[in-house]
């Protein structure tokens, strides 16, 4: 039996199964990404925790040399400058105390100090004629507002005394002025010597 084949037909049928393979593959094509996007994700996340601790610190001033020196009788005036610098958001107070009581002394004489009218506090400074007495005020932005118009008090040995504060930080550096002063009085015969006063300023951090 003799099949007869178009050519044309074959040709046709090549063509037709030609271009069903490619819109087959176009369509495969178009299809991919959407198939690569479908991924799926999941999320996790961590706290990061960071303190940052509190730090505090004071300078060492220079050593006071009162002046002038007292011949007879008179006052001398020296100051120091403490600088407190914290990272505190409470801000911080400064204190000073002296190591001995009285505070000025040369071996086994010494300035008394200062007597005010109220024990501890601060007053318009005078000495009596027959008196040789040593005290302190405060100044700057800080200080205790008891200190205001150049008003003196006395030491009390080892007990702290707050000169100045302030409520707010942090700071970069704040500077109290303390001042010291002596007299002799009119008709007080002080004896000879090198007096020192050992005075030490702390600082702490608020709460």
């Amino acid at each position: 039996m003799k099949i007869n084949i178009n050519k044309n037909e074959l040709r046709k049928a090549s063509i037709f199964s030609l271009v069903m393979v490619l819109i087959v593959g176009m369509g495969y094509l178009t299809l991919e990404p959407a198939i690569t996007k479908a991924s799926a994700t999941a999320n996790s996340s961590v706290n990061v925790n960071l303190s940052v601790d509190p730090t505090l610190s004071i300078n060492t001033p220079t050593t006071v040399t009162m002046s002038p020196n007292i011949t007879g009788t008179g006052t001398s005036t020296g100051s120091a400058i403490w600088t407190v610098t914290t990272n505190s958001a409470s801000g911080w107070k400064l204190e000073v105390n002296a190591s001995a009581s009285p505070a000025m002394v040369s071996g086994s004489n010494n300035f008394a100090d200062y007597t005010e009218g109220v024990l501890g506090t601060p007053e318009t400074w005078s000495v009596a004629a027959s008196a040789a007495e040593f005290g302190f005020t405060a100044s700057g932005t800080f200080a205790e507002s008891k200190y205001t118009s150049n008003k003196y008090q006395s030491f009390q040995g080892a007990t702290k005394i707050q000169v100045s504060h302030s409520g707010t930080g942090p700071d970069a550096g704040d500077s109290t002025t303390v001042g010291f002063k002596a007299e002799v009085g009119a008709s007080k015969s002080q004896p000879t010597g090198s007096y020192q006063a050992v005075i030490t300023g702390t600082a702490t951090s608020l709460p």
